[in-house]
């Protein structure tokens, strides 16, 4: 790719940054984020289950910031403790004849999971886990995940967490939920079938919702509506 190409390509992507409006954090709707964010494989069938839910730290952010009960002493000692990392939850199982959930282990899980990110180029980077976590970062996480047990139980307690880095090599950040691009998961079952999910981002819930002419929303990658063809305004 030539140079005027990339520069062009550049000018596109901070165009669209700046024309889109995003919902100030306070305002953003944590149950059509949190749709948005959890993600299930289309080769499941009917004897396996797999969930991945991506946790950016707009959702941390927002679900902090909504807690009237959170100090913000609390909320910034927590974002600091995300800072330049995301986080996945995975829970995987096989289903038997009669309906019994078989459980993965977080270990099962991770020795087959492949994580990327494609940019709005077409760039595909592998995501690099984090083994050794930080005290804050460890005692979130053992906050977080009693709460899923008592929410949904045993699935809840099966819910198991990975660590990745989300610092590109520039020093931006990497998975940028608001920048064109997409995120792959691909996991793998105990026979060898390989599982794959996909993100596309940007995410609808962290913009002001937009409206095709006949009044129908209209999802913020949209360049035209699809009823009548007409291009969207920014």
């Amino acid at each position: 790719m030539n140079k005027l190409a990339i520069l062009i390509i550049s000018l596109l992507v901070i165009s669209y940054a700046i024309a889109v409006e995003k919902i100030p954090i306070k305002n953003i709707d944590t149950n059509d984020l949190t749709s948005e964010l959890q993600v299930t494989p289309k080769e499941m069938g009917d004897d396996h289950f797999a969930i991945i839910w991506w946790i950016p730290n707009e959702f941390w952010e927002a679900s902090l910031i909504q807690n009237a009960a959170i100090s913000d002493t609390d909320r910034k000692a927590m974002m600091n403790a995300l800072t330049d990392i995301t986080l996945l939850v995975v829970a995987q199982a096989d289903i038997t004849d009669l309906g019994a959930f078989q459980f993965y282990s977080k270990e099962e899980i991770q020795s087959n999971m492949f994580v990327s990110y494609i940019s709005n180029e077409g760039r595909e980077q592998r995501l690099s886990g984090i083994k050794t976590l930080s005290s804050d970062l460890e005692v979130i996480i053992g906050v977080f995940k009693p709460i899923l047990g008592a929410a949904m139980g045993n699935f809840g307690n099966n819910m198991h967490f990975y660590v990745f880095n989300d610092k590109s090599k520039t020093s931006l950040r990497l998975l940028d939920p608001y920048q064109k691009g997409k995120i792959i998961f691909k996991l793998t079952k105990r026979n060898n079938d390989l599982l794959t999910a996909q993100i596309e981002m940007p995410l609808n819930s962290l913009h002001i919702p937009r409206n095709c002419p006949n009044g129908k929303d209209a999802h913020i990658s949209w360049l035209y509506c699809p009823w009548s063809g007409k291009k969207l305004k920014d």
